[in-house]
């Protein structure tokens, strides 16, 4: 049977956070009385990398608690092809999909999914109010979202990376979502976008990383605004 809710956490490279991130996502979930989940951590790993304890740790987690459950494959992409592979796992009626490393905060989680279950809305996301995180991400985020209104100038959407973001079922089955990379997210607000979903945006407080730099580097902005202009010319 399907439950309510499927929480697909990126948890690539997270190592041992990712246990007190689990652990305040499973608190939040239940404090908010959303009992009927499960949580699909998305633990695949680069092949040849024997020091990434990830996979295990996940293992560790999924065989602790039933509603936890583990992916933890050799990876064949990037960003993207983790958060395709855990959303095609996940069974919920309602699929959120938010990152494991702490900085979007789980609270967001349950405030996501009360939005979406007041049953006007397709498709739920937050945007970013403040930032913790750097003055290099916030003016790349700030100047890929300008790129991306620019090039795509009917989109209502604020903050076109941040996450969580909560999907319908029906909602999710409808995109067709292949972005093995970085721009993952661009892709999912272009589907939106084409479906003419119902959607909402609330805000957030985005954290700085306290125990590893990020991976969103130079070449992966490069690659978001590279696959921007294809999506914007191929459309």
């Amino acid at each position: 049977m399907s439950p309510d809710l499927s929480v697909v956490v990126l948890a690539y490279h997270a190592e041992d956070s990712i246990i007190g991130f689990v652990d305040e996502l499973s608190l939040r979930l239940r404090s908010e009385e959303i009992s009927d989940y499960e949580i699909v951590l998305v633990a695949n790993f680069d092949k040849g990398d024997v020091r990434d304890r990830t996979p295990k740790i996940a293992r560790r987690l999924a065989e602790r608690e039933p509603r936890i459950r583990a992916l933890t494959d050799p990876k064949e992409g990037m960003m993207g092809w983790d958060a395709q592979r855990g959303l095609r796992a996940a069974m919920g009626k309602v699929i959120a999909l938010i990152d494991g490393d702490g900085q979007m905060p789980s609270e967001d989680i349950c405030r996501a999914y009360r939005v979406m279950v007041s049953d006007e809305f397709d498709f739920v996301k937050t945007y970013r109010v403040s930032r913790e995180d750097g003055i290099f991400r916030l003016l790349s985020s700030r100047v890929f979202n300008l790129i991306f209104h620019l090039l795509f100038p009917k989109c209502q959407f604020r903050d076109v990376n941040s996450k969580p973001k909560v999907f319908s079922r029906k909602a999710l089955h409808q995109m067709n979502l292949n972005c093995d990379g970085w721009f993952f997210d661009g892709e999912v607000i272009l589907e939106a976008m084409r479906l003419q979903l119902v959607f909402a945006e609330i805000p957030t407080k985005f954290r700085k990383n306290e125990w590893r730099g990020s991976f969103v580097k130079a070449s992966a902005i490069f690659e978001m605004l590279i696959s921007l202009l294809r999506y914007r010319f191929r459309r």
